[in-house]
This record gives C-alpha cells, structure tokens and sequence, in this order.
C-alpha cells in the first residue's frame, strides 16, 4: 500500500512539474521589451521617453532635396510618413529602432531608402526635458497600409528596454499621390 502511495505522490509529482513547465514563459518573453500602448490622439509616455504622432501621410511617390540634388522616389507599395514629436525623460539618447505593424502583424522597419531626407528621426539626438520634432518613414505593401501600429523603441529589439506601441487613426491617415519633404516636415 505504502508502495501504491509512492507511485502516485511521484507520479503527481511529475505532472505537476510538467504543467509548470509548459506554462513557464521563455526567457525572450521574460527579458522582452517593457510596452507600453497608446492612440495617436494621445502622447504616449514610457519610463524613458514620449511620443506625440501629430500627422500620418500615405503616398505613392516621396520627394525631398538631398545635398541640394531632388530626390525622388517611388515604390510599387506605399510610403508611409509618420510625423512625430519625442522627448527624452533622463538621458541624452537617440531612437535607433522604429516600425510599422501592418495589418498582417508583420513588421516593416523605417527605410532606408528615404536617407538624407530631411528631419528624419533617426538621426536626431534626443535630450532630457526637451521636445524634437522629425518624421519617420516606411515603405510597405499597400495591402497592408491598414490597421497600422507605429513601434518605437531607443534599439532594435529591446530587452527589458522601453517600447511604445501607436495605434495609428486610420480615418485621419492623409492620403496624396506625392509627399514633399522640406525642411519644415511634410
């Protein structure tokens, strides 16, 4: 009897053990980034920085000026330009990763075919308690220019890091066959 008694408390045991397991989350969900989620009405707060998204443009064609040469360019999807204003709370630090969550769930990282334009925010340094405006841009699949989610974060895949998520308006997406981009934005 005492043996039968073993045999399940082990047994028990072991299934217990296997359930915990299971449900155990992996060490990417564990020292994954620490989100925060807005709307783009909003100025979304993190515990090192904040994101105002003021306009968000779709186009077919992007164009600004580059060492005084025009540049233009087009794309077989759309370009997305999302016009932001960003502050940093505690330390000086530039936002390295930006990206759009199209309808699909897939992520489309800012382009870099869009370089040396103007005001872009990949290249601003951000410093505490003080707002910097800038865009950033994307160029994606027109199927999945809808439902769209802006996510910033100081680098790529941040772990234990800060990460805002935005969820963009999709009737104040203003829509043009070209987006001009000037010293003064879109």
């Amino acid at each position: 009897m005492r043996l039968l008694l073993a045999l399940v408390l082990v047994g028990l045991a072991a299934l217990i053990l296997a359930f915990l397991q299971s449900t155990t989350p992996s060490y990417a969900v564990l020292t994954g980034p620490i989100e925060t989620i807005g709307r783009q009405k909003d100025a979304v707060s993190s515990r090192t920085f904040r994101i105002k998204v003021h306009k968000i443009i779709c186009a077919k064609t992007l164009a600004f000026t580059r060492y005084g040469k025009p540049i233009e360019r087009q794309t077989e999807g759309v370009w997305v330009i999302a016009s932001v204003e960003l502050q940093t709370r505690q330390e000086t630090m530039k936002i390295q990763a930006a990206a759009i969550e199209g309808a699909s769930g897939r992520l489309y990282r800012q382009s870099h075919r869009a370089d040396g334009a103007p005001g872009l925010v990949s290249t601003k340094t951000l410093q505490p308690g003080l707002s910097s405006t800038g865009i950033i841009i994307f160029e994606l699949p027109e199927a999945d220019a809808h439902d769209i989610t802006l996510v910033v974060s100081k680098q790529p895949s941040p772990q234990l890091d800060s990460e805002i998520r935005v969820k963009l308006n999709q009737s104040a997406i203003e829509i043009r066959d070209r987006a001009e981009i000037g010293d003064n934005g879109v």
